[in-house]
């Protein structure tokens, strides 16, 4: 049984035509729970980039392990980028 390390993972997406997509990863009883906490971990998100929404262009709201960041599309790269892709892909939409 797993508890200690235990994140959820929350993201959502508002395209720049007003479009919305959540999905979320839940740690908790996952086999491959330490992938996604690494991937929050590196991701950063207690240093989010700075917010500049550009009209017109998609933006995201993140959550893991506490911490939330808002993020525009051109600021997503690098762990954070690979965290939203992973998320948005392989996370249950609610």
């Amino acid at each position: 049984m797993r508890q200690a390390g235990l994140v959820i993972i929350d993201v959502s997406r508002i395209g720049g035509d007003g479009s919305f997509r959540r999905a979320i990863v839940d740690t908790a009883w996952r086999d491959d729970a330490a992938r996604w906490e690494q991937l929050a971990e590196q991701s950063a998100l207690s240093v989010p980039p700075p917010y500049r929404p550009e009209p017109g262009q998609p933006v995201y709201e993140i959550s893991a392990g506490g911490h939330l960041a808002q993020v525009a599309e051109r600021d997503l790269a690098g762990p954070l980028r690979e965290l939203v892709t992973a998320v948005l892909t392989e996370g249950r939409y609610i």
